[in-house]
C-alpha cells in the first residue's frame, strides 16, 4: 500500500494541520474541559502523516536503545546512538511496511516540533516474517538551530523522546538522556 506524504485533514477548517507542528498552550486531552477542540470533530487528522493502507496487518515494537544516554560533546564529535525495533507481518498475505523513526525534544531551549522525522525503512515482509530494523540518531537529528543571527547549531543536554510506528501517531517510545 502507498504511503501518504501529509497530514489529510477531517475538515477544511483544520487547514494547515501537519505532523510537526508546534506544541500549543492547550494541548488536546480528551479529559479536560480547558483544551483546544473542534465540538463537532474527533480530535486529529483523518489520515496521519506516513500512514498507509495495506492487504495485510504488522506490528512494530517498541524502540530499544543501544544507550540510554549521551554526552552532548560526544554527539558533537560525531558519536551516535542506535535505535532498534522489529517488525512483524501478522496477517496472511505478504506486504511492505514503511517503519518510521520520530524525536521530540520536550524541553529545549527553543519550542519544538511534537514530532521530527528522523528516519525511515520499507520494509517487504511474507506472512510470518519479522525483520530487525536499524537507526542512527546523531547530532544532526537530535540538535536544532537557533533563531539568533548568527544560527547557531546546538545540541542540548536534556531528555529526548524517541518514537517508532507506522505513521506519525506512533505511541511507543524510548527516551534518551543527553548530558
Amino acid at each position: 500500500g502507498g504511503k501518504l506524504p501529509a497530514s489529510f485533514p477531517r475538515a477544511v477548517g483544520q487547514i494547515p494541520i501537519h505532523y510537526n507542528h508546534e506544541n500549543t498552550g492547550r494541548p488536546y486531552r480528551a479529559d479536560e474541559k480547558y483544551t483546544s477542540k473542534y465540538l463537532d470533530l474527533p480530535p486529529g487528522p483523518q489520515f496521519p502523516f506516513g500512514h498507509g493502507l495495506s492487504y495485510t496487518t504488522f506490528e512494530i515494537t517498541p524502540p530499544r536503545l543501544g544507550a540510554d544516554r549521551i554526552g552532548a560533546d560526544a554527539l558533537r564529535a560525531g558519536d551516535t546512538v542506535e535505535v532498534t525495533t522489529t517488525v512483524r507481518n501478522t496477517g496472511d498475505r505478504a506486504g511492505d511496511e514503511v517503519v518510521q523513526l520520530y524525536v521530540h525534544d520536550p524541553v529545549a531551549s527553543i519550542t519544538q516540533p511534537v514530532r521530527r522525522l528522523r528516519g525511515f525503512h520499507r520494509v517487504s515482509l511474507d506472512p510470518g516474517q519479522s525483520r530487525t530494523v536499524r537507526f542512527s540518531l546523531g547530532a544532526d537529528d537530535l540538535g536544532f538551530w537557533t533563531n539568533d543571527s548568527a544560527g547557531r547549531f546546538v545540541v542540548e543536554p536534556g531528555t529526548i523522546e524517541v518514537y517508532v510506528g507506522g505513521d506519525s501517531t506512533a505511541r511507543d517510545k524510548a527516551v534518551l538522556r543527553v548530558t
